[in-house]
């Protein structure tokens, strides 16, 4: 009779129901402290807090607006504009509470109290007060004083230091008593009468209420001892000044009329009373509520964050008692599983050990249990005896390894050939550019050397033509002019053409020993770059296609010409063979510029361009499209490899109109291996 199996996963799945129910109960319980805390936090959030700041806030705003309102009557104008600016924020943070409040009709109450208090400021403080009247007031005065009362009583001190002169000066009794000295007591009146109106304009802006009464009084004085004075003096100098004087007291007395129907000496004081029933009244009520309020809703958030420690103390509780919960589980789960999976386990990890090692005469303990790890155990045993069977089949595979060894050989073998074989398409590919060069030596040369032999022979037969005629005696002036015109045309033609090809040799000589050198030197760019462009122009002189270099004369490299040459060389030779393939005509432009330390070529055709997928692979040894139509696939390998590695730069493909390659070259090329030992 068979057992019945008893699956450890069984076993297993019991104790994680037990545990998921446990998970369960304690998500349950956290999720609903959870949402009591979400309550409680989004009452404080969303009522509570705002209140409490808000209403600090507006109650800051009203400090400030009744504080504008004091600054405002000392003169400070620009307070006017506060006040209705700390107003404007008040009304704001009060939009910030919300309406959900309890305490909602009170805010209320206090907006229409700060209203009424912003209304009552403007038509009793703003509208009644201006202190740029009172500053107006007092320059005027201070105009007064300045131009017409200083020079008002130096007028009336002069005239009266003149007559107190002129006192005992004449012979006559009679004159010095009705004509000196009531001179002199009518000039100190007047001097004392217009001080004192000068006085009394400065107590007018003081506020005080009996200046105008006292300015007109003296003013009425003056005028009557002016009035006794004027008979007095006759003399025309005499009349004269006191004309002036008299135009000046007139001036005085104007102004100050002036000043005392602009400016209302009250309106500071109507102002002054209006703040302080505003700060008695409005101001303390609105601030009373403000203040009760704001205690209210701090009263509030503290009642809510007791509440949240009350919630988070009782999830503490509940994560401390889920906690040794699950580690009372935990245990149970690793006793059991080690006993009844890990042991077991052990056993079978040990066999394959030994397996491993190659022992096969061992034991395997069954443990009597009808479960997994008994199938897994008897499949062991089997596993074992096919382990040995394996054993006789070690001898071929010891064959079979000894056969791959002589194939790794024989593949490393060929490895070797294929680098050589590079090496030497390299070399080839190098020669192919020296090759280019010295056919466009010879082609380039050739024009002007083809032009020196023609003339020379030209010249030749001219002058045996004119030794013919001089031997016969037939030589005349005009044959003489004529052939010693065409000889010095035929003779700077000549020169002309041999300098052309001096300069073309001297050229192509500069690039032939830098390309065959690959030695390092300093060098200008632009004059390298037109010396290795001169060596090209041969293979497009009866085409279409153009070749142009740009860039600045003054670029100098410390770095390798030669290698240079050949990056051109291989890059043009590539847009030939790719990139006007069945064209006759196109655009090779060549431009650098320098960047920083580095300088910046671009070499950019406008031909059929590279399609996306062959970009990644143009660099590759070996890739070429006209692979036994001209291309061995090592150009741009060997561009590459001399940018990157020789001359310590970056190059970099795209091909949207045409192939542009962009080239960045070090100013001053990284020191080779040989050149560092050496």
């Amino acid at each position: 009779m068979s057992t019945k199996k008893q699956s450890i996963a069984t076993r297993i799945n019991i104790l994680l129901a037990v545990v998921s129910l446990v998970i369960i109960t304690f998500s349950t319980t956290v999720i609903y402290l959870s949402s009591k805390i979400s309550s409680a936090t989004e009452r404080v959030a969303n009522n509570d807090l705002p209140e409490a700041l808000n209403t600090l806030a507006m109650l800051e705003e009203l400090g400030d607006m009744n504080s504008n309102l004091l600054e405002y009557l000392l003169g400070e104008e620009e307070e006017q504009q506060e006040y209705f600016g700390n107003f404007d924020e008040f009304i704001r943070f009060h939009a910030l509470i919300p309406n959900t409040t309890k305490d909602y009709n009170t805010l209320e109450q206090v907006v229409r109290l700060v209203e009424g208090h912003k209304k009552q400021a403007i038509s009793q403080v703003f509208e009644i007060y201006h202190p740029e009247n009172e500053r107006r007031a007092t320059k005027q005065i201070n105009d007064l004083i300045i131009n017409v009362g200083k020079p008002l009583e130096a007028l009336l001190d002069e005239m009266k230091e003149e007559e107190i002169a002129d006192v005992g000066s004449g012979d006559d009794p009679t004159d010095i008593i009705n004509d000196d000295l009531p001179g002199v007591q009518y000039y100190l009146e007047l001097v004392d009468e217009a001080g004192d109106m000068l006085a009394d304009l400065d107590r007018f802006v003081l506020d005080d209420t009996g200046a105008k009464r006292s300015f007109y009084e003296n003013a009425l004085q003056f005028e009557s001892y002016f009035a006794r004075l004027k008979p007095l003096e006759q003399k025309p100098q005499e009349l004269i000044r006191i004309n002036e004087i008299e135009r000046l007291f007139f001036e005085l007395k104007n102004g100050g009329t002036e000043i005392f129907r602009v400016y209302q000496t009250n309106s500071k004081d109507l102002a002054t009373k209006a703040i302080d029933n505003l700060e008695h009244q409005t101001f303390s009520v609105a601030e009373d509520l403000l203040d009760k309020l704001s205690n209210n809703a701090r009263a509030e958030v503290q009642t809510s964050m007791t509440d949240l420690g009350g919630i988070s103390q009782e999830i503490s509780l509940v994560l401390f008692f889920a906690t040794c919960l699950l580690v009372m589980l935990v245990v149970t789960v690793i006793f059991y599983t080690r006993r009844t999976i890990f042991t077991p386990l052990t056993q079978i990890t040990t066999a394959i050990d030994k397996l491993r090692k190659g022992e096969r005469n061992f034991e395997l303990t069954d443990y009597g249990r009808n479960d997994e790890l008994t199938d897994v155990l008897t499949s062991l045993k089997e596993f074992q005896l096919e382990l040995m069977e394996l054993d006789q089949l070690r001898l071929n595979e010891q064959k079979i390894k000894q056969e791959l060894l002589i194939e790794r050989d024989n593949a490393n073998q060929s490895l070797n050939q294929l680098k050589d074989t590079q090496s030497k398409l390299i070399a080839t590919e190098k020669m192919a550019s020296l090759g280019t060069l010295v056919a466009g030596v010879a082609h380039e040369v050739n024009t002007p050397l083809g032009v020196g032999v023609t003339m020379s022979s030209a010249l030749a037969s001219n002058l045996k033509q004119f030794l013919s005629k001089v031997k016969t005696g037939v030589l005349s002036r005009q044959n003489l002019d004529s052939f010693e015109k065409e000889s010095e045309q035929s003779l700077d033609l000549l020169e002309s053409s041999l300098q052309h090809a001096a300069e073309l040799i001297h050229s192509f000589k500069q690039v032939a020993v830098d390309q065959t050198s690959s030695k390092r030197r300093e060098f200008n760019l632009l004059e390298t770059l037109n010396e290795i462009v001169s060596t090209l122009h041969h293979k497009i002189k009866r085409t279409g296609i153009s070749l142009s270099v740009d860039g600045p004369e003054n670029i100098k490299l410390d770095s390798f010409p030669g290698p240079l040459g050949q990056v051109i060389t291989n890059l043009f030779n590539n847009a030939i063979l790719h990139g006007f393939d069945n064209r006759s005509d196109g655009e090779i432009h060549i431009r650098f510029n320098l960047v920083g330390n580095e300088v910046r070529i671009l070499f950019a055709d406008n031909g059929v361009g590279v399609p996306e997928e062959n970009i990644k692979k143009l660099f590759d040894p070996f890739y070429t499209t006209k692979l036994g139509k001209g291309g061995s696939g090592l150009g741009l390998n060997i561009v590459h490899n001399i940018v990157c590695d020789l001359m310590g730069g970056s190059i970099h493909v795209e091909s949207r109109i045409g192939t542009t390659f962009d080239i960045k070259l070090p100013l001053i090329a990284p020191a080779q291996k040989e050149e560092t030992n050496g």
